[in-house]
């Protein structure tokens, strides 16, 4: 088989022509009163990460609330995350393509700016973007021209646009001039919940994320650990990520299941989030509801939930001296850590998979009014 990197770039081009002469999808307003949906979900990548965790959640529950869920892609089905075995998985061959393969269906879901309009093509059904942000939103620096104009017209292709947070809904209106509904991310309360935590000799800090992902700036955090260690402080790190680590620190748990990274949070006296950019960071938001005192970065897609000094302490990006100086606050202060911990168990309430799936349910069946012409 070609190397994907090749044949990404091949489909890229491919569309890069098509979308020449692109119209933006033409709909026309017909109300329909269907209960039941059949929905499908156009997926760019189904290996570990946090885009498709959430994908692949909106599956599972779209099924239990009575709709029928296609998810269709050139990878191969997930196998590292639970997946209702009523939801049909289509594999694509590369040398096929992706959309053309679409079955049919009420309403389809793009879920990376890749293919919105390839699915716009089908003439299948609506079509929604769901855009979980990326370096198109956060780090123009690695966006050229061709790639802007690309996503641009993609995005101009389709009238319905959502996406997980504020700062992700003004990033589209401020680069591409999109208008977007914000329906929020939200915690697996089977599996990221409250309990007391035990009284350890050390301190149980823990850090998400692979150390290739540098916007995740996971080598400051490891940094500012061994500062801390320096001083005297004593320190059990772990770390979770879903690629072994070129340079292992700590207690590196790779790859683990959902309920390993939910039990480790509930044992974690502080959790370290030292992000330039997140479209949610959905770690932080699990963390906080299992009880950890967090520090973290103001990385955008947190602020929807995070209040600094009151359940989350804010450091400065790419400042180590001030995420040293956090920790050890922390590490100092049980009472400052215990009422931040205390507050943070509480946001769930406001994040829970109910409602952003009754959000979900309302905003398809909305959408499901219109017909393709």
């Amino acid at each position: 088989m070609e190397n994907i990197e090749e044949l990404r770039k091949i489909e890229f081009e491919q569309r890069e022509k098509e979308l020449k002469n692109a119209i933006p999808q033409q709909l026309v307003y017909n109300p329909k009163n269907k209960q039941s949906l059949k929905i499908t979900y156009v997926m760019t990548w189904t290996e570990v990460c946090g885009g498709t965790k959430i994908i692949l959640e909106h599956a599972n529950r779209l099924v239990k609330l009575g709709h029928e869920v296609n998810l269709i892609s050139h990878f191969q089905k997930p196998v590292w995350f639970p997946l209702d075995e009523k939801i049909n998985f289509i594999q694509v061959p590369w040398e096929k393509i992706l959309c053309e393969s679409i079955p049919k269906c009420d309403i389809i879901i793009a879920t990376y700016w890749r293919e919105i309009y390839e699915c716009v093509q089908q003439k299948i059904a609506p079509v929604v973007y769901f855009e979980q942000g990326d370096f198109h939103l956060f780090d123009l620096k690695q966006l050229d021209n061709r790639t802007f104009e690309y996503i641009n017209k993609q995005l101009k292709t389709v009238k319905f646009i959502y996406t997980v947070s504020s700062f992700a809904k003004e990033k589209l209106k401020e680069i591409y001039n999109v208008e977007s509904k914000v329906i929020p991310n939200a915690v697996d309360n089977n599996i990221f919940y409250y309990e007391p935590h035990k009284k350890n000799e050390n301190t149980n800090i823990t850090i998400i994320g692979a150390e290739q992902a540098e916007f995740k700036r996971i080598n400051n955090i490891l940094e500012a650990i061994k500062i801390i260690k320096s001083k005297g402080y004593k320190i059990n790190l772990n770390w979770i990520t879903p690629t072994e680590p070129i340079n292992p620190v700590g207690n590196v748990i790779v790859n683990p299941k959902q309920i390993i990274i939910g039990n480790t949070l509930r044992n974690t006296d502080i959790y370290i989030c030292a992000s330039i950019y997140e479209s949610f960071c959905l770690p932080v938001l699990e963390a906080m509801t299992c009880g950890a005192a967090v520090i973290t970065t103001n990385n955008g897609g947190n602020m929807d939930f995070v209040e600094n000094g009151k359940n989350a302490l804010v450091v400065k990006k790419d400042d180590i001296n001030d995420l040293v100086k956090k920790i050890e606050q922390l590490l100092k202060d049980t009472n400052l850590r215990e009422t931040i911990a205390n507050n943070a168990s509480k946001i769930n309430e406001k994040f829970s998979w109910n409602m952003t799936m009754q959000e979900i349910d309302k905003y398809y069946k909305e959408i499901l009014n219109y017909d393709v012409i």
